[in-house]
């Protein structure tokens, strides 16, 4: 089985994947953006692919779940990885040689209490964490920095300056793992994620969340994403469970109706927290 993410190797979307497997056999393969990486999915030359869609210190993560809008795509695994950014060097480098950092714009702004306390220091994004590391790494320049997991550090043999400086103590990654295809049945598992439109009008969100209500469905999160070529109207990703009185297929079916668009992205079970 093939899996793909975001990045090289080190990343934290690499652990995502690695998990998702566990011991199983597969082969992963990192890709320099998310959109490259959602299209090797639909064009299948990859099994999975390994999303990150929510951080507990930035939020959603709208360059990611934007891209699965309107894709016939099934949400299989729900993955949690604790984020333990550093700040990493070339082992020859001294802290206060230090002049620029670069990192994913997610983890920059993960950190950036602590790097606007470096002096003078420059904050410049770059696409993927372990990447950063990389490109330090293999650069001519000594006064250059990355913001990644200490096992990235381990992996390309570099020097940890801080550990640690993540602004949350607690910055955990929420992973989905999504496969090509819609699944059948929704009823079974205990978790659903969803995107929809409605109707620009007043209260039509409320219905919604209404028929939730009426049918036991306990909401988990919602983030409302702009709709592409119709200014200023919105629609909305949503996730929810089922409680034990609930009846998930029953809301879904009265949503569909109340909804102008519906795109059921997957049921699956809650996810486990991932260490690096």
């Amino acid at each position: 089985m093939k899996i793909g993410y975001q990045g090289v190797p080190g990343s934290y979307s690499s652990l995502a994947s690695a998990k998702f497997f566990g011991e199983k056999s597969f082969e992963s393969f990192g890709y320099t953006t998310f959109k490259e990486l959602v299209e090797a999915l639909m064009i299948e030359d990859v099994d999975y692919i390994a999303l990150p869609v929510e951080n507990s210190t930035s939020g959603p993560i709208t360059r990611t779940i934007d891209l699965m809008k309107y894709l016939e795509v099934s949400v299989v695994s729900e993955i949690y990885v604790k984020i333990d950014h550093a700040l990493i060097t070339k082992k020859e480098t001294n802290f206060e040689d230090i002049q620029v950092v670069y990192s994913h714009p997610e983890a920059l702004e993960q950190c950036i209490t602590y790097l606007n306390e470096i002096e003078k220091l420059k904050i410049k994004e770059y696409h993927d964490t372990a990447g950063a590391v990389e490109m330090v790494k293999n650069s001519n320049l000594t006064y250059i920095a990355a913001v990644a997991g200490t096992h990235a550090a381990e992996l390309y043999d570099m020097k940890v300056q801080k550990e640690n400086i993540s602004d949350n103590p607690l910055n955990t990654t929420r992973f989905l793992i999504f496969k090509k295809g819609h699944e059948p049945n929704v009823s079974h598992k205990e978790k659903t994620s969803i995107y929809l439109e409605t109707e620009h009008s007043t209260g039509s969100l409320n219905e919604i969340l209404n028929i939730f209500s009426k049918h036991h469905i306990n909401l988990l999160y919602l983030t409302s994403r702009p709709i592409q070529k119709k200014a200023f109207s919105y629609g909305f990703f949503i996730d929810v469970e089922r409680s034990e009185k609930g009846n998930l297929t029953a809301s879904l079916n009265e949503i569909k109706e109340k909804s102008m668009y519906l795109n059921i992205l997957g049921t699956y079970a809650p996810g486990e927290l991932v260490t690096s």
